[in-house]
């Protein structure tokens, strides 16, 4: 057990450091995420009627969008440095690798989240967070189920050609349920529903991100015998 959390750690720090030294990631996404929500500032007029399934769905749509792009880079770093072989082959436990990229991936979405949602504030003079602890428990786990599915499916992409399709191709349509129930719980908790309404829609949250841990967790290890 030791052992896995050294590994994770080791990995996860360098995924950090790295990251924080190009600021390339950081910096594209965060832009790439603002231009989603303001593109949409000027495509739609938000009233009271529509706020709640307007602001949802782009605030989820620019998390899907950010998160997607980012997930390209966390394998595509350590195929390009020639680092992929030396990670498949290191004498750790290969899952302890998957948690690394995954909280690594996690950590930036959240990050891009942090600035991203003020900003939504700001544009569309609507406060999102009003139910502020709920409200970031159902970020927190979609973007948890997200990052599980996503850190599997880019170990998958990375050694094929067209990639950079194949990435959103194969993932999009798998995280459809999850988007869902996390678009539909934000919507609830924004209009203010009864929490009956998106209390049920939590939970079949934290039963996805559940199931995609636990498979990710298991497959990952094959993934890595073949990169």
């Amino acid at each position: 057990m030791k052992g896995l959390i050294r590994t994770t750690h080791a990995v996860l720090m360098k995924d950090m450091r790295t990251e924080f030294r190009s600021r390339e990631f950081l910096g594209h996404t965060f832009m790439f995420a603002l231009l989603v929500i303001v593109i949409f500032n000027f495509a739609f007029k938000i009233d009271a009627q529509n706020a709640p399934g307007l602001a949802s769905g782009i605030l989820w749509i620019s998390f899907l969008f950010a998160g997607t792009l980012g997930l390209g880079r966390s394998f595509l770093i350590e195929k390009d440095n020639d680092c992929i072989q030396g990670l498949a082959l290191s004498p750790v436990d290969r899952t302890s690798i998957f948690f690394a990229k995954f909280l690594g991936n996690l950590l930036f979405l959240v990050m891009i989240q942090a600035i991203v949602i003020p900003m939504f504030i700001i544009l569309y003079n609507l406060n999102v967070m009003e139910n502020f602890f709920m409200q970031s428990l159902v970020f927190l786990l979609g973007d948890i189920g997200f990052m599980t599915l996503g850190t599997l499916i880019a170990a998958m992409s990375v050694n094929m050609k067209a990639r950079e399709i194949l990435l959103p191709v194969l993932l999009l349509p798998l995280l459809v349920p999850l988007l869902i129930f996390a678009a539909s719980a934000t919507a609830s908790l924004i209009a203010g529903d009864d929490p009956s309404a998106y209390l049920s829609r939590i939970k079949m949250l934290a039963a996805f991100d559940l199931i995609f841990f636990v498979v990710s967790s298991l497959v990952f290890e094959y993934i890595m015998d073949e990169l």
